[in-house]
């Protein structure tokens, strides 16, 4: 069981972006976020997410603590594998926090849209001003503590013009994995669009010259689409869950199949139960019946089996429904592709070591030299023998 809790409605930021609505001191109380921890651990699962969201959910920093000290114990006296995630802007992420958050094996996601320009253009504080700073010292404490992290960017069209350089930026302060998350309900021109795609490119370039050199960096939408194209396509456990072992909870205890579709909690068409009563299996079903996509032009298309249109949020986000996929979403789903398709083919080619490992080593297949992978075999298959890709020498 995945248990998310939104430990606070409150933020000390601003984004332009932001899905949860307007920020309010609503705090979730200790004896809500016990019962979230009885959820989490109530079933027979050996396999435990426990992840804490906001609002900023470093402003709750004791009651996080507390929770995941507390989870910790509930795993190690049950013998579970417990996964804990906290997603932070990082403006209050000290070198001790970053300790404390090490030491209970918290995984880190931090919210940062790229280097200086980029981030101020789409997060300031909440009460005016820039956030780098701030945002920079909590990314600083985490390379410095040296475990796994990711960091977020939500590509928007205010940012998107630097998105090549704020990878670039990213990898070079020590971050070891991107994830680009894109802002869709935005309003794209076709000049912004093209300022992503490009942003993509430079994006795929600066993976490439970090693997050449022999280091590993991830950027999430490259590797999403490159290890689906080695599975022979999504499987069922890639795709949104939306409450089926997965749940979010309020502040007020009331449970939503993502932290996505919390925003303020009072919309009551979201809700699939409450934390004292259960979740309702047929507002779960109704839901999940209303995912995507249903759009009549995806059935033909070629990059169906890897599409990632089946978020449902991404899908309410665009288009207003769970089941539409938005024609951004389409368009990101196929450039994305192009782009993965040939930041794969250019490493497999080189054999590069890094590449082998990363991906087809996840696979259980790790060919020494391209000649060496049977050609049988679903991650034998190169790239360009599945789906289009970018001219050659779009990459140097």
């Amino acid at each position: 069981m995945d248990v998310t809790l939104v430990l606070t409605h409150d933020c000390n930021l601003a984004c332009g972006y932001c899905y949860m609505g307007g920020h309010f001191r609503r705090r979730m109380s200790p004896e809500v976020a016990d019962r979230c921890l009885d959820l989490a651990f109530g079933g027979d699962a050996q396999n435990v997410q426990v992840s804490f969201f906001g609002g900023e959910p470093l402003l709750e920093w004791e009651m996080l603590v507390r929770v995941a000290t507390e989870a910790r114990r509930r795993a190690g006296r049950e013998s579970r594998r417990l996964r804990m995630v906290v997603t932070t802007n990082g403006t209050l992420l000290t070198p001790e926090r970053a300790r404390v958050l090490s030491d209970l094996d918290v995984y880190v996601a931090l919210s940062i849209d790229g280097d200086r320009e980029a981030h101020d253009a789409t997060r300031p504080k909440a009460g005016g001003g820039s956030s780098f700073d701030d945002v920079v010292r909590g990314l600083d404490a985490l390379v410095a503590v040296g475990r796994p992290f990711e960091t977020i960017c939500v590509v928007a069209p205010p940012n998107v013009e630097r998105l090549g350089r704020s990878v670039r930026f990213l990898f070079d302060r020590g971050v070891p994995r991107v994830s680009l998350n894109p802002c869709y309900e935005a309003a794209w021109s076709q000049a912004s669009l093209a300022s992503w795609e490009r942003g993509l490119e430079e994006s795929a370039a600066v993976m490439m010259a970090w693997m050449r050199a022999g280091r590993l960096v991830s950027v999430s939408v490259f590797d999403n689409k490159i290890l689906a194209a080695l599975k022979g396509g999504l499987a069922a456990g890639d795709k949104c869950p939306l409450g089926e072992g997965s749940v979010a909870v309020s502040p007020h205890g009331f449970l939503y199949g993502c932290e996505r579709l919390v925003a303020e909690d009072e919309d009551p068409r979201f809700r699939i139960g409450h934390i004292d009563t259960g979740i309702v299996g047929a507002e779960v079903t109704s839901q999940k019946s209303a995912c995507g996509p249903s759009n009549p032009e995806c059935s033909p298309c070629g990059e169906r089996d890897r599409c990632g249109s089946f978020c449902a949020c991404a899908n309410l986000a665009e288009t207003g429904s769970m089941g539409v996929a938005g024609g951004v979403q389409c368009w990101h789903e196929r450039v994305t592709a192009r782009v993965a398709d040939r930041l794969a083919e250019v490493l497999y080619a080189e054999a590069n070591p890094v590449f082998m490992q990363w991906f087809y080593g996840r696979m259980g297949v790790l060919p020494q030299a391209p000649a060496d992978v049977p050609r049988r075999a679903p991650a034998a298959v190169p790239m360009k023998a599945r789906l289009p890709v970018l001219q050659p020498g779009a990459f140097s």
